[in-house]
Parts: structure tokens; sequence; C-alpha cells
């Protein structure tokens, strides 16, 4: 009997390789998320604190412009950190895609590889039945002599 070898198996393993790669790259995408969140955060705090101050204590004009100035500088650095959160979220969705395409690519071959081996295992049957058909007629043969 004869084993079975599916004649895509270098391609389902290539698919397979490939859909891994995805998966690690909205991995990284994930991550390099959570890192521009977690900055944004601190700057969020950063803010707050300097508001707290310039409002707790009375301040001079010019310490005051200063710290309006720093707090516009803060608001333009979170701003910068909320479109680059949105470009990744962005990123991470094409990503997903293409994920969800190539796990689609992956189950057509599941599928056909499935289909294949179902089709070699009905012909190895066949070829088993017809040495057992052989065999009895031989044996039938020699049974009549």
């Amino acid at each position: 009997m004869s084993k079975f070898k599916f004649r895509f198996e270098s391609v389902l393993n290539v698919k397979d390789i490939l859909e891994k790669k995805i998966q690690e790259e909205i991995y990284l995408i994930e991550k390099e998320i959570q890192e521009y969140k977690d900055k944004r955060q601190i700057v969020l705090e950063e803010r707050e604190k300097a508001r707290k101050d310039m409002t707790s204590t009375a301040l001079r004009a010019s310490n005051y412009q200063s710290s309006k100035i720093y707090d516009a500088s803060l608001e333009k650095v979170i701003q910068s950190l909320e479109r680059k959160i949105v470009q990744l979220y962005e990123k991470k969705k094409e990503k997903m895609n293409e994920l969800i395409e190539r796990k689609k690519e992956h189950k057509i071959f599941e599928i056909l590889k499935e289909n294949d081996h179902q089709n070699f295992n009905i012909e190895e049957r066949r070829m088993e039945l017809k040495e057992l058909n052989e065999i009895a007629i031989r044996n039938f043969h020699g049974d009549l002599k």
C-alpha cells in the first residue's frame, strides 16, 4: 500500500508560513499601538499636572504665557500621537483583512487535500479489491484443475 502525498503540499506549507508572518505583523502592530497609547497617557498626565500647577498658584504674566505655550505644545504632541494610533489601527485592519484572505486560501487547500486523500483511499481500495479478485480467480481456476 502506497503512502498519500498531497500534490500541493509545498504550496500549503508556503500558505502556512505567510499566514504566520501576517499574524506576527498584527502582533507587532498591536504592541506598537499599546506603546503609543502609553506615551499618550504619559503626556496627558503631564498636561494635567501642568494645568494644575498653573491654576494652583498665582503666576506672573510671563510665567502664565510660557505655561500656556507649554500646554499648547503638549496638545500638539497628544494630537500627533493620536494620529499615529489611528494610522496603526488602519494598518492593523488591512493586515486583518489580509489574514482573513490567507485563511480562506488555506482552508481551500485543506479541503482540496482532504478530497485528494479521499480519492486516494478510494483508488487504494479499488486496487486492493482488484488484487483480491485476481487471487480469488486464480484460486478458483486452481481448484478446477
